[in-house]
């Protein structure tokens, strides 16, 4: 099935639903998915997004000027998620636990008429995502990977149409630039935002900067690497990071590592 008989399939499951939500991150996923339902005639959607330390400030932003500009009926909703023991402990069940909560307000946000959809996609069930099972107990339907949508797929309908998401990295919450077993605070989360919209001036398109208490782990594309170790460039970034809070700056050689923070789960 290519990627046009994909999307007519979600089209025709969407229609279906009559009453939907959608969990909208203003990530590459969740952008998709309401662009496409925004089109289906006839349907009645919402869209919800969660704001909470955990998430980067600038993708709520995104998330409410779009449905602004798109006529979307959405709703922001605050969540304290630090304020939950078992988040802020941030075990490697923590995406159970902050999707539970995540997922449950929405819910409660909403008419019961409606479904709850959230962006998963097929890919995603080749990680290390203990939210999925949080969403299979509170019945969220993921309408990508149902149509076995991958991301670079998503990516490919995205540019199709023109969405400004068709070019966007992938990103993930906050917290998954903390170590397991480091609590997560409102400071180590801002540093790790502050660093990561530092690394992006200076041009770079994808990167990640891991908090190591003390020493951020800065990682890049492995074709970046060599811009960065330019002496100019490192000096800015070292000094910057520095005046963010971290003592100690360090590039990881290996490059940019989706999960990178999961590889010792198993051992």
């Amino acid at each position: 099935m290519n990627i046009y008989e994909k999307e007519k399939r979600l089209v025709a499951n969407l229609r279906k639903k009559k009453h939907i939500a959608i969990a909208f991150s203003g990530g590459v996923d969740s952008t998709y998915l309401l662009s496409v339902a925004k089109d289906v005639e006839g349907l009645d959607l919402i869209a919800i997004t969660a704001r909470s330390p955990l998430h980067a400030i600038d993708e709520g932003d995104f998330a409410e000027e779009f449905g602004i500009k798109n006529d979307v009926k959405h709703r922001i909703v605050e969540m304290p998620l630090l304020d939950y023991k078992e988040i802020r402990e941030n075990s490697p069940l923590r995406c159970y636990h902050c999707k539970k909560v995540i997922f449950s307000a929405i819910k409660n946000q909403i008419d019961s008429k409606y479904i709850l959809a959230d962006g998963t996609n097929l890919d995603d069930f080749n990680d290390y995502r203990p939210g999925l099972k949080a969403c299979d107990e509170l019945s969220i339907w993921h309408p990508l990977a149902e149509v076995n949508l991958t991301k670079k797929e998503i990516y490919q309908l995205s540019e199709i149409r023109n969405l400004e998401t068709s070019s966007k990295p992938p990103f993930a919450c906050l917290a998954s630039r903390v170590p397991y077993g480091t609590f997560l605070t409102k400071d180590n989360l801002r540093q790790v935002y502050e660093a990561e919209k530092f690394i992006e001036s200076m041009g770079f398109r994808q990167y990640r900067v891991r908090h190591h208490g003390e020493v951020a782990r800065i990682e890049l594309l492995p074709k970046d690497i060599d811009k960065l170790l330019e002496k100019d460039m490192r000096n800015l970034v070292v000094n910057k990071l520095k005046s963010i809070g971290f003592s100690f700056v360090a590039l990881d050689l290996k490059g940019y590592t989706t999960g990178s923070m999961n590889v010792n789960l198993d051992k």
